[in-house]
């Protein structure tokens, strides 16, 4: 279990490089869209739908489970202070368990070849559900009395939450 965790951990790492990169991309495009445009009054047509359909995309979906394993969503924790690790623990495996099952999907608007951005989000959901499931295993390990394979989420106004506070 732990190997595949850290198997997981390696693909997320390599995700989050590629966003870093498409998101260096989509700041080179829209600053050249913008000077063409202000500049010499002809904008590039192809650069809205290329940022908005396959970049933004690809900087979301490529981050969500390194997000989501660094514990650096959005969560609700206010009953994480007056509950046991246990019963802590328990709350991670349901938060994994009911992230699996929300079956949410996104649609778009625009009608350009799907072929290619349509891929990028079900590569970051993949991961991302792989993730949820190692993640609830290893939940449910530790729950059952096994070894902690994973750390619960840190308590955000904790030192272990501030000091926890990044990536790296």
């Amino acid at each position: 279990m732990s190997a595949l965790i850290a198997a997981i951990a390696k693909i997320e790492a390599v995700l989050a490089l590629i966003a870093s990169i498409v998101l260096f991309a989509v700041m080179g495009v829209v600053a050249s869209d913008v000077a063409m445009r202000y500049v010499f009054n002809h904008p590039f047509g192809w650069s809205y739908d290329l940022v908005s359909l396959y970049f933004s995309l690809a900087i979301f979906y490529f981050c969500l489970s390194r997000t989501y394993s660094a514990h650096a969503h959005v969560g609700v924790d206010i009953l994480h202070y007056y509950v046991s690790t246990r019963t802590r623990r328990a709350f991670a495996l349901l938060s994994a368990v009911a992230a699996l099952a929300a079956q949410d999907v996104i649609e778009g608007a625009i009608e350009w070849p799907t072929w290619a951005y349509i891929g990028l989000a079900p590569l970051g959901t993949a991961l991302l559900t792989v993730r949820l499931v190692a993640d609830g295993v290893a939940h449910a390990i530790a729950f059952g009395g096994g070894p902690e394979l994973i750390p619960l989420p840190p308590l955000a106004r904790s030192d272990e939450g501030l000091d926890g506070a990044s990536f790296e």
